[in-house]
């Protein structure tokens, strides 16, 4: 029996990292072959040069030439118009049996047009999310390109079929970033600390802001205000870089203005498991990213979520929304760093986002799959 080839096309280490116990299970199975791509800012060494990660788990990877070239809104078009040409090709020969794409990034909307008209079906995680801006039309459009969906919620998985979407195509898996979370060695506080130069003996802060595409020209100046407020509590700052999309580079202009600052510990990019335990050791976390919404209530720690990227995001009951002002930021990370009560009630929330076994689940559901005209052949069921 021919194994069936499952293709993953990576474009970010924020993808990455969350599809890791996803492409590990592919890889394990005996009824799957895994094929995996890489294209986007893991091609940019100026974003961390990511590439390196990727090929210490799976050093068979192949590189789709496709990046951002500037910092504009256009960019992140012209971008998808060229890997699309270039997936057309790689897929009609390659011609992979099945193809997984994750959440809302402009990778994943390319790969899912270019399988639709080469028919070649396509599942979605991460789908039925509500998050805002563009990123949620992006989404909403990749799920009805999908022909199987693997939703991390029961809420998420009501919305798809609320889009017309069949039972049987909606499978429930939890989000994968829990899988590496519940299940695998995380480094200590005193591995981590050592590895990024921070003091042990001191409360740290974590800040990791995107750009909003609606916003983009407005991404600059949005974080100065958030870097004047975390400068006036005087503790380390762990703040990684954000992605390559339209406004990135106004915010790493920005970060880059504390090069010289002893208490900025600034990186472009961090290994997957070394973030996830600064996420653990962190007093708190601020900014705009998914992965605070989705993964920081396994361990507790308080969120401060600036803006409207994440606004209607399912999330725990350890993030307090903020709009751009350095005060309101200010009044919102006092009390996550010293408000004793609040800290307290935070050590007793469940994160709503799964149970550790994602990558299990995912990986059952694609061996056992029949690729026939019934999965190609979608009809809305209303």
């Amino acid at each position: 029996m021919i194994n069936k080839k499952i293709a993953y096309i990576s474009g970010t280490r924020a993808d990455f990292g969350l599809m890791t116990p996803v492409l590990a299970a592919i890889k394990k199975s005996k009824k799957l072959d895994l094929k995996l791509y890489v294209t986007g800012i893991h091609l940019m060494p100026e974003f961390g040069n990511t590439i390196k990660e990727i090929k210490k788990q799976f050093p068979e990877i192949i590189e789709v030439k496709a990046v951002f070239e500037s910092d504009e809104k256009q960019a992140m078009a012209e971008f998808a118009s060229i890997l699309i040409s270039k997936l057309v090709s790689l897929f009609e020969k390659d011609r992979p049996d099945f193809v997984l794409t994750l959440g809302d990034r402009p990778e994943m909307i390319s790969v899912a047009l270019v399988c639709l008209y080469l028919g070649i079906p396509t599942g979605q995680i991460h789908g039925g999310d509500k998050s805002a801006t563009v990123d949620e039309i992006a989404r909403h459009a990749i799920t009805k390109l999908s022909h199987l969906h693997f939703p991390a919620t029961r809420e998420a998985a009501e919305r798809i079929k609320k889009m017309g979407e069949e039972s049987w195509r909606i499978k429930v898996v939890g989000a994968p970033a829990l899988d590496v979370i519940m299940n695998e060695q995380l480094p200590t506080r005193e591995q981590l600390f050592k590895n990024l130069g921070l003091d042990l003996k001191k409360k740290v802060i974590l800040v990791t802001q995107h750009p909003v595409s609606e916003e983009y020209e407005k991404s600059g100046s949005q974080m100065a205000e958030i870097i004047s407020a975390i400068k006036t509590f005087e503790l380390p700052v762990v703040i990684i870089y954000p992605h390559a999309d339209a406004g990135g580079r106004r915010i790493i202009s920005e970060i880059n203005k504390e090069n010289k600052n002893p208490n900025f510990h600034i990186f472009p990019s961090l290994p997957h498991k070394d973030f996830l335990a600064l996420e653990r050791e962190a007093a708190v976390w601020v900014g705009n990213s998914s992965a605070a919404m989705i993964e920081s209530a396994s361990f507790g720690v308080p969120i401060v979520n600036i803006g409207g990227r994440q606004s209607d995001r399912q999330r725990g009951l350890n993030v307090l929304n903020v709009g751009y002002d350095r005060n309101k930021i200010k009044r919102a990370m006092k009390k996550s760093l010293f408000d004793t009560a609040y800290l307290k009630t935070l050590k007793k929330i469940k994160n709503p986002w799964g149970d550790g076994k994602t990558g299990q689940r995912v990986m059952k559901t694609l061996e056992n799959i029949k690729i026939d005209s019934k999965l190609l052949n979608k009809q809305i069921t209303y």
